[in-house]
C-alpha cells in the first residue's frame, strides 16, 4: 500500500498545485471553527500539505505554522510557492524531528491518513498525541465506509459529448486512454483490498485507481481515537459543514479530537 501512494504521489504535485485557490472548504472551516477565539497565535503542525492548499488559510490564523509532507517533491514545491514558510519532509507515522507537546493544533486534510495501512494509522495517531499539548486540538479528514463511494463499482472517466468531429476525436481519444489506465490499475492493485469489521482498505478511483485508501465509519473512528490517547469531542461534519450522523452517505468525514489535559 505503501510503494502505491507514494509512486502516485510523487507525480501529483501539478495536479495538486490546480486546487491551491480553493482554500479551506466548508467541513474544514468547520472543524476549525470548534477551535475557538484560541486559534489565534495557535502553533499549528500542517501535515500532508500536499500543493499547499491549506498554507495561507491557516498562515491567517497563525504565524506560528509549520507544514509537512512526507514527499520531498511537495516540500520543495510549497518551499519555492511561499518563501520564508517553515517546510519540514517528515513522514506523519514518525515526527521525531518534533518534541513532545510542540503544537496547539494538528490538522491533517484531504484524507491524507487514509494514504496508509492500518499499523501506520494507529502510528499516526500515536505520534499526534504525543506533539500535541495537553489539551491540543487534532482536526482531520478521513473516508467513509458508510458512503456511496465505498460500495461503488468500477467508474469509467467523464466524457463530454459534443457535435465537433475535431472535438471529439480529441475526448474520445482521451476517455479511451484514462480507461485503459483506470483497468489497468484496478487489475494490479484490486488484490491488495483489506475488509475488517473495524475498516476496510480499498483501490479507491482517485488517481484513477492508483491509491489505496483506508475506510473506517462514524462508530469505530472515536474508539479507534481513544485508543491511541486521543478523545472524539465533537461529531462529524459533513462536506457541506453540517454535522453528520449515521446515515451520512458523503464519502469524506471530518473529525475533531482533543488530547485529555
Amino acid at each position: 500500500m505503501d510503494a502505491i501512494n507514494r509512486q502516485t504521489m510523487s507525480t501529483a504535485v501539478h495536479e495538486y498545485q490546480a486546487i491551491v485557490d480553493e482554500g479551506l472548504n466548508p467541513q474544514e472551516r468547520a472543524a476549525l471553527a470548534t477551535f475557538g477565539p484560541d486559534i489565534r497565535n495557535a502553533r499549528i503542525l500542517d501535515l500532508g500539505v500536499g500543493a499547499g492548499r491549506t498554507v495561507t488559510p491557516l498562515l491567517a490564523l497563525s504565524q506560528q505554522y509549520v507544514g509537512v509532507d512526507y514527499m520531498q517533491e511537495m516540500v520543495e514545491h510549497c518551499r519555492s510557492k511561499f518563501p520564508g514558510v517553515r517546510f519540514e519532509k517528515a513522514d506523519a507515522r514518525d515526527m521525531s524531528v518534533f518534541p513532545d507537546s510542540s503544537f496547539d493544533l494538528v490538522f491533517f486534510s484531504c484524507n491524507g491518513i487514509c494514504m496508509v495501512d492500518h499499523a501506520g494509522r494507529l502510528a499516526i495517531l500515536k505520534e499526534v498525541s504525543r506533539v500535541l499539548r495537553p489539551g491540543g486540538t487534532f482536526v482531520f479528514s478521513t473516508c467513509n465506509r458508510n458512503s456511496s463511494q465505498y460500495e461503488a463499482g468500477f467508474r469509467f472517466p467523464p466524457f463530454q459529448s459534443t457535435r465537433n468531429p475535431a472535438a471529439f476525436l480529441v475526448r474520445g481519444s482521451r476517455f479511451a486512454a484514462q480507461t485503459a489506465r483506470r483497468l489497468r490499475n484496478r487489475l494490479r492493485f484490486r488484490r491488495h483490498e483489506v475488509r475488517t469489521r473495524e475498516y476496510s482498505i480499498l483501490n479507491d478511483v482517485c488517481h484513477h485507481y492508483s491509491t489505496m485508501l483506508y475506510f473506517i465509519d462514524m462508530r469505530q473512528q472515536p474508539i479507534q481515537l481513544e485508543s491511541q490517547g486521543l478523545t472524539p469531542v465533537f461529531q462529524p461534519y459533513d462536506l457541506q459543514g453540517r454535522p453528520a450522523d449515521e446515515g451520512c452517505r458523503d464519502g469524506t468525514l471530518a473529525f475533531v479530537a482533543k488530547k485529555p489535559g
